[in-house]
């Protein structure tokens, strides 16, 4: 690792990397805190041994409380005076706007292990999953405020649920209680808070045991082709097809489903027995031939 982390814990188990936010006392994000957690998945993404990144806290039932208004302020203040040439100025020497997932294709898992709001709910909507502990939340009350969110709270959530719910939580500034996060979508799975981390590194070494490439390509697949007309997203997804089927992991993966007999549930219990191993598999399969 080459970024030496001021706010984040990492730690590696095996193929997955979990970094964990550590911001006290409030846990607060700022700009400095998203641009590390940037490098830090642009560093995993480079990293051939790794394979599934994870976002936590270090502390639990403490997430991201929000970005850090004292900052909004700032930026308030300064822009209060500007004309709108100059605000429109300064605002295209920002970076387009990416979220978590976006800098990496590999996936990212969101363990919301504490209640997050605003610009941390923001940083959550913006990885490729999510899982939360039954004794936190979700939000987005920067209305409360007098803005709106600006992280993309407006648009990933009418992406997940749908504009007028989108409308409602973001106009009301409401909690989003774990049971609706999950019904609604935005989280796959409610856990307790003592089984969360359980929960998030069984579904993270189920994804690392896939082939990259093919999850790669599922992932581009989606997030890119959500944005285009029906028939270029079909077209995306038959060129992202062609290119899975060339690599080495497929052709391995569909010769043994083929020796299996194209019977999954038999290739799958091998794969438990031995693991994922083509190798092994293949010697397994072999001597069940003779």
């Amino acid at each position: 690792m080459t970024i030496s982390p001021r706010f984040y814990k990492v730690e590696r188990d095996g193929p997955v990397v979990i970094w964990k936010f550590d911001n006290p006392p409030r846990n607060l994000a700022t700009i400095d805190t998203m641009t590390e957690l940037v490098g830090l998945v642009e560093e995993f993404d480079k990293d051939a041994e790794l394979r599934v990144g994870i976002v936590t806290s270090a502390t639990p039932g403490k997430f991201i409380q929000h970005f850090d208004v004292s900052l909004i302020l700032e930026w308030a203040e300064q822009f209060k005076n500007l004309s709108e040439d100059q605000a429109s100025q300064i605002l295209a020497t920002f970076p387009p706007p990416r979220g978590i997932g976006d800098h990496t294709s590999k996936p990212v898992i969101c363990s919301i292990n504490g209640p997050v709001e605003g610009g941390g709910c923001e940083m959550a909507l913006g990885c490729d999953f999510r899982f939360i502990a039954s004794d936190a939340f979700m939000g987005q009350p920067e209305v409360d405020g007098g803005i709106i969110p600006g992280g993309g709270g407006t648009q990933r959530l009418a992406r997940l649920v749908g504009v007028a719910r989108a409308m409602e939580l973001c106009m009301t500034g409401r909690r989003i209680n774990p049971e609706e996060a999950e019904r609604l979508g935005l989280v796959t799975a409610v856990c307790e808070p003592e089984a969360l981390m359980l929960a998030v590194m069984a579904f993270a070494n189920n994804l690392a045991a896939k082939p990259p490439l093919a999850i790669a390509n599922i992932k581009k697949a989606i997030y890119e082709g959500s944005n285009m007309p029906l028939h270029d997203g079909l077209m995306l997804e038959r060129k992202l097809f062609f290119e899975s089927m060339q690599s080495d992991d497929a052709i391995h993966t569909m010769r043994l489903y083929v020796a299996a007999g194209q019977d999954r549930e038999k290739l799958l219990a091998i794969v438990e027995k031995v693991g994922p191993d083509p190798e092994k598999i293949a010697e397994l399969l072999a001597k069940e031939k003779e």
